[in-house]
């Protein structure tokens, strides 16, 4: 069995009784919670408490099956949350189909960039597989995401940590700057990544307007 099939299955066997709708995101906001080394810890236990001890090791496996698969052909940087997603998920909603990866990786080429780039933005992350893209030729940019739905924002906070990618994801509209959420992945002092939520005003990528006097 494939590594991407047992990542598939597992979220949905525990989905089976509570519909793939509440899963995955509780999964992504788990992983988040985990990720932020002990910072969102009643939030964790928020949203793992309506799950069984079995369903817990479950999810469990899932974040391993997860790993490993991301590891691809062990360069990393495999976007199989936003597979799953547009799988299982999206079916294409509200225009919801991601660029496909070898698209992204023949744009991020086309840059052909002669000095590495300090910054990389996306405005329109979705699952963040652009940045990933990027990634592959700036390896050590700060990347800087924002998407309007909170479940592509979040894949694309995980898929940046899991890759030791560094910088921020805002959930956002990025044309009105509606502000919701925002993370910041940052390496800890051993390097590790970590996770922490981030106010409006610490946001770098929310516009910061004067106020009205």
């Amino acid at each position: 069995m494939k590594k991407i099939q047992k990542f598939e299955y597992l979220i949905n066997r525990i989905a089976l009784r509570y519909g793939v709708h509440t899963v995955s995101p509780d999964f992504l906001t788990l992983l988040i919670c985990a990720f932020s080394h002990g910072r969102m810890e009643d939030k964790y236990l928020d949203t793992i408490r309506k799950y069984e001890k079995p369903e817990a090791y479950l999810i469990s496996e899932a974040l391993a099956a997860l790993v490993i698969e991301m590891t691809g052909d062990g360069t990393g940087l495999v976007d199989v949350l936003g597979d799953y997603f547009q799988q299982h998920l999206s079916f294409g909603k509200n225009g919801q189909f991601f660029t496909p990866q070898p698209i992204c990786d023949m744009m991020a080429r086309m840059q052909n960039a002669t000095q590495p780039t300090k910054r990389i933005a996306d405005p329109a992350c979705s699952s963040g597989r652009m940045l990933m893209a990027m990634a592959k030729v700036n390896r050590f940019s700060t990347f800087y995401g924002a998407d309007v739905d909170p479940n592509c924002a979040k894949m694309a906070v995980i898929n940046l940590c899991l890759n030791g990618m560094f910088g921020e994801i805002a959930w956002m509209n990025s044309l009105t700057n509606d502000f919701y959420a925002a993370w910041e992945i940052f390496p800890t002092v051993k390097g590790v990544p970590c996770i922490r939520q981030i106010s409006e005003k610490e946001s770098y990528i929310h516009l910061k307007f004067p106020e009205k006097k």
